[in-house]
C-alpha cells in the first residue's frame, strides 16, 4: 500500500485510523510462517487479522463470548470478500495458523488477548 510502512496496523473503529503497531520488514515471511508456511500470506498486498480481547464480551456473555468473537469476525471478514471484489482483488481467509506463533507475533497473550482468523488480500491471478 502506498503511504504505508510494512508491518501491522491496528485500526482504531472510534476515531477510523490505523495505528503503526509493529513496524520492520519480513513481517511477511513471519506470518506466512505463522500459518503454516502459506506463501500466499506473504505474497498478499495485505492481510487482515482479527484479534480478540475477551473481557470486552466475556463479562456480557460469559462462555458463549467464545462462539460471539468467532462469528462476529467471520461476518467481518465476509464483508472483507464483497469490498476487495470492488476493487478487483481477491481474498483467502485463512484459519489454520499457529495460535502461539501468530499470538507471539502480535505481541498478544494468548488467553486474554489472542488472533482469531486471517484473510489474505490481492490482485488476482490472470
Amino acid at each position: 500500500m502506498e503511504g504505508l510502512e510494512p508491518g501491522f496496523y491496528a485500526y482504531l473503529a472510534s476515531k477510523h485510523q490505523l495505528r503503526a503497531y509493529l513496524l520492520g520488514a519480513g513481517l511477511d515471511e513471519k506470518t506466512a510462517h505463522a500459518a503454516f508456511r502459506q506463501r500466499f500470506v506473504a505474497r498478499s498486498a495485505a492481510t487482515f487479522i482479527w484479534a480478540a480481547v475477551s473481557y470486552r464480551s466475556v463479562w456480557r456473555y460469559g462462555q458463549r463470548a467464545y462462539r460471539y468473537m468467532h462469528l462476529d469476525a467471520g461476518h467481518v471478514c465476509a464483508h472483507l470478500y464483497l469490498a476487495v471484489q470492488g476493487l478487483g482483488c481477491g481474498c483467502c481467509a485463512v484459519a489454520a495458523y499457529d495460535d502461539d506463533e501468530l499470538n507471539s507475533l502480535l505481541g498478544l497473550d494468548g488467553k486474554d488477548e489472542f488472533a482469531i482468523y486471517l484473510a489474505a488480500v490481492g490482485k488476482l491471478g490472470k
